[in-house]
């Protein structure tokens, strides 16, 4: 069964102001520098109906010596889950509300793929919204496979971080 988080949602003017006060929390238990910290994701996309899970992105110098900002996050309520893609870390934090956060090298391809397709997303609110109509359909059919949903919006996110990688800043 699926977690009751696992919907598409309208989007919530609320999530950029839990994002930051998270962010806060993150900053202070780990001492990781503020511009480190960014809000990725769907429910950083203003106006884009998203899971309602704030997605935190947090740059390292290195994630194998990490260990130290994982003991951290536990400390706030995070719980580590793995490694989700090679050389990014993934932590959870459930209640009261849900964020995701991946521990990721610092200007490193993760890094720098989600900046480019989250700011790509906001600039252009017809993909946006392709990118939303295609989140509530494969809801439908793999709400309670979480893997195989991610999996069918890859090849949707990776044409979207092709073309920003064509396009210059701010078209």
């Amino acid at each position: 069964m699926a977690s009751p988080s696992y919907r598409i949602v309208e989007y919530d003017q609320r999530w950029p102001a839990l994002y930051k006060e998270e962010k806060a929390v993150v900053v202070a238990a780990t001492g990781i520098v503020a511009d480190r910290v960014e809000h990725i994701g769907s429910t950083a996309v203003p106006r884009l109906g998203a899971k309602p899970i704030i997605d935190l992105m947090v740059g390292v110098s290195r994630v194998e010596g990490a260990k130290r900002q994982i003991e951290s996050l536990e400390g706030v309520g995070y719980e580590w889950r793995g490694e989700t893609v090679p050389g990014t870390l993934y932590l959870r934090k459930a209640e009261p509300r849900r964020f995701n956060l991946h521990l990721t090298q610092w200007e490193g391809t993760f890094w720098q793929e989600n900046l480019l397709f989250r700011d790509f997303l906001r600039m252009h609110p017809k993909t946006a919204r392709q990118y939303e109509d295609l989140k509530r359909e494969l809801m439908t059919r793999l709400a309670s496979d979480p893997p195989a949903y991610n999996d069918a919006k890859a090849s949707f996110i990776e044409s979207v971080v092709r073309q920003a990688r064509r396009c210059p800043a701010g078209t």
